[in-house]
């Protein structure tokens, strides 16, 4: 009973600050705002990778090669994903230093005429140290052509030898020679020639708009606990000197503030999801009743989070430097900003070792898609947090009033 008459005494105080109202209500309709407007270009887009631009620096200049960029400028597929700008080398290199562009392309001289011969003229790929995975992306698919090239250069070797052993002209050899030349070349760059197009939903249909909703109701969560805390500190310190001497346990010091963080980040949840859904075109599409139930989660573990941090045994400063911290690497390396898959080594035991990483992927599989597979563990981790903070925090008060 204590516990309840505490928490309730710890609302009322905080209630009672404007300033409260402010922070707590009216800056997380702001934020939402200033993230929708930011990730317009991504939220709009199809595909979690945004498109990018390659500079292609054409040396050789042949009536193929011309061609050839003329396919990837006309390619739709292509366009999709990868914008080819036509430059010279002095421009192409300018443009990479102003990270302006993912890569650069140099077809050499000769390329053509080493298809015909069997000379090895490979193009050059110039990739950006400031977009590696757009790099890596592009130098795969030009190793993939680099690939067919040899094919269509070893195709045409052997016309040419065979034509010169039946003891034909050189002009009609030649002519030949320059139409296979022409014929397999396009063929080993014409990508709509060689492939089925399928469509498939990347991520299990989850838009970036989906993805990104949910990092913003999290990031945004966070960001209410940590200032719920700094708010009820001060408060905390009154309330504690007037109720020490009543005898009031650890325990009921614990739930209070524990109720607190719950009440506060129920309103604000309440208000974020209000706001996304009417500012986009958001809806359930996985389970109610788990969304409900992760959503409830997600207050439950964010709160007992901060629970254990405003009992750290630290200055009211120092723990809310913590929590800032906190933030900012559970943002980074919590699935927040970047999918799942982007993490590898080191980075995805980091990933899957942050309080964020479980409670976004709970949060997109139950309102977004209904995977039984992945709900059960994730909530089995969320409440083993849950119950890990919550018991350490009683520790820590212990420790502090012994």
């Amino acid at each position: 009973m204590r516990a309840f008459t505490l928490a309730q005494t710890q609302l009322k105080e905080i209630f009672r600050k404007p300033i409260a109202w402010v922070v707590l209500f009216l800056m997380p309709f702001a934020l939402i705002g200033f993230l929708l407007y930011g990730l317009e270009n991504v939220i709009k887009s199809e595909s979690l990778l945004p498109p990018f631009e390659v500079a292609v620096v054409d040396k050789d200049d042949s009536p193929e090669t011309r061609l050839l960029i003329q396919q990837f400028q006309d390619d739709d597929e292509l366009q999709a994903l990868i914008t080819f700008r036509k430059v010279n080398e002095e421009k192409a290199q300018s443009l990479l230093a102003e990270n302006k562009i993912a890569a650069i392309l140099i077809v050499p001289e000769g390329f053509t005429n080493g298809l015909q011969f069997g000379e090895n003229k490979p193009v050059t790929v110039i990739g950006n140290e400031q977009r590696p995975f757009q790099t890596a992306l592009f130098v795969e698919m030009m190793n993939s052509a680099a690939n067919l090239v040899s094919a269509a250069q070893s195709g045409v070797n052997t016309i040419y030898d065979y034509l010169k052993d039946q003891n034909l002209s050189h002009s009609y050899v030649m002519d030949v020679s320059d139409q296979m030349i022409f014929d397999f070349t396009t063929f080993a760059f014409g990508r709509k020639q060689m492939f089925e197009k399928e469509s498939v939903q990347s991520f299990q249909g989850v838009t970036p708009l989906k993805y990104y909703s949910v990092s913003g109701f999290i990031f945004l969560l966070l960001l209410t606990g940590l200032l719920t805390m700094g708010l009820t500190s001060s408060t905390n310190t009154r309330i504690e000197e007037r109720l020490r001497t009543f005898g009031v346990s650890s325990s009921a010091h614990i739930f209070s503030g524990f109720a607190t963080q719950f009440v506060i980040l129920l309103m604000q949840a309440v208000l974020i999801i209000a706001a996304l859904w009417t500012l986009t075109d958001l809806e359930v599409t996985g389970h109610w009743g788990w969304s409900l139930l992760v959503f409830a989660a997600t207050i439950l573990v964010i709160s007992a989070w901060y629970t254990f941090l405003s009992n750290l045994p630290l200055a009211e400063g120092i723990r809310f430097f913590l929590g800032f911290i906190a933030i900012v690497l559970f943002s980074a390396g919590g699935s927040l900003i970047f999918p799942e898959s982007y993490y590898t080594g080191f980075l995805e035991w980091l990933n899957l070792s942050t309080l964020t990483h479980w409670l976004h992927i709970s949060l997109v599989h139950s309102i977004f898609i209904q995977n039984e597979d992945v709900l059960f563990p994730s909530l089995g981790v969320l409440s083993g947090i849950t119950g890990i903070l919550l018991f350490s925090s009683y520790v820590l008060r212990q420790v502090k009033q012994s």
